[in-house]
């Protein structure tokens, strides 16, 4: 794994950008390749959201609500179970 970061330390930028403006099609591949497909959250709630602690929990609602949108369903239930 070192050899590889060191690689990609002296090579990177320079390759996607060769890639890029050859076979963007492969570049888009990769980028996608390489984003996460899903996120699992997971948050204890120790007290009530209007804590100082409670603070982050309702940044994280906020946060996933500007991302997704109130209309879906899954989001709903989301939020909601965060809330509570």
């Amino acid at each position: 794994m070192t050899n590889l970061l060191d690689d990609w330390t002296k090579h990177g930028p320079a390759v996607l950008a060769e890639v890029r403006a050859k076979d963007p099609s492969t570049y888009l591949r990769v980028a996608l390749n390489t984003s996460p497909k899903d996120v699992a959250i997971s948050i204890e709630s120790r007290g009530p959201l209007d804590s100082e602690e409670g603070r982050y929990p309702r940044r994280l609602v906020d946060i996933i609500r500007a991302v997704a949108g109130d209309g879906d369903p899954a989001l709903a239930v989301s939020t909601r179970s965060l809330r509570n």
